[in-house]
């Protein structure tokens, strides 16, 4: 029986993709798939197609947008999302995936580690102004899209990864879990090794956008939490950005008010889940079964 997904989304680099294939196949147990969804590049010139689910979604541009499409289509009841480039240990998922035995547990950040860095992230979290920031075991609010792992069940109660968040549309679910009731934990001893520098810190004018329309997405639970920020707080916050257009742009970007309205999930449909109300859904597996719907237990 299935008990993992693991989802590699590649929009063009085929090296750091075989990179973390080759990884995976040395190392993964036999309780896991591999989906591989990719913009059409890919051609598979080793013939592992055999082992790996490969999905072309040609009109992808982004990670996020190839998540967003391959998600769906795992088995598993658990999806464990993970950057090209990305290696792994052996064991990796042990604890992981030991952590949703816990039925309010709804996400799990293993720690990543960065090449220039020696103390490993443990997924993100929105700082006072919105901006997607590494974060600690007692400071996550999310697991990384780079590396995390996520219900199936709760996927689907939110929808799935929103492409108009782009790269926090990983924050946006995990402060959905949060206004539900539910958790997002740590798993200390799975470590993803992401093999690239930590940029999570960078400040730029898209950055500054998303943060806009993440606290206008959530606007409730940062006003619950004190957390506002105006024209004089964010000058400051980008200031060390080095860029004076960045800088100029905290004071005239907004948020983005369609995105901030995208597809809005039922919070009751969330906790449904995370209260065990709801204990069957049902996907279309398509590559295997496109005629067909299945009932799934919910993880």
């Amino acid at each position: 029986m299935l008990k993992v997904s693991i989802v590699i989304p590649s929009v063009d680099n085929a090296r750091r993709l075989e990179t973390t294939l080759i990884s995976l196949l040395e190392n993964r147990p036999s309780e896991c798939e591999i989906v591989v969804p990719h913009s059409g590049y890919y051609d598979d010139p080793y013939d592992i197609a055999d082992e790996v689910r490969l999905v072309e979604v040609p009109a992808a541009r982004s990670e996020v947008e190839l998540l967003a499409v391959a998600w769906s289509m795992c088995k598993a009841p658990i999806v464990h999302t993970l950057a090209a480039g990305a290696t792994v240990e052996a064991d990796w998922l042990d604890e992981a995936l030991a952590c949703f035995q816990q039925p309010e547990v709804m996400a799990v950040a293993p720690q990543s580690h960065y090449s220039d860095t020696s103390e490993p992230v443990c997924g993100v979290l929105a700082d006072d102004f919105g901006l997607r920031a590494a974060a600690c075991p007692s400071t996550m609010q999310a697991p990384m899209l780079e590396a995390g792992f996520f219900r199936y069940s709760l996927l689907a109660a939110v929808g799935g990864f929103c492409t108009r968040m782009e790269q926090v549309a990983d924050l946006d679910i995990g402060l959905w879990i949060t206004e539900a009731g539910g958790v997002c934990q740590a798993a200390a001893d799975s470590h993803v090794y992401l093999n690239e520098p930590n940029q999570l810190g960078n400040v730029t004018t898209d950055r500054i956008r998303l943060a806009k329309t993440l606290q206008l997405r959530h606007q409730e639970w940062f006003a619950a939490r004190g957390k506002a920020s105006g024209k004089l707080g964010w000058l400051s916050r980008s200031v060390g950005s080095g860029s004076i257009s960045t800088m100029m742009s905290a004071l005239t970007t907004k948020a983005d008010a369609k995105a901030a309205l995208h597809r809005l999930p039922d919070l009751d449909d969330v906790r449904a889940v995370i209260e065990g109300r709801d204990q069957t859904f049902r996907f279309d597996p398509r590559n295997d079964h496109p005629g067909s719907q299945l009932q799934r237990r919910a993880a």
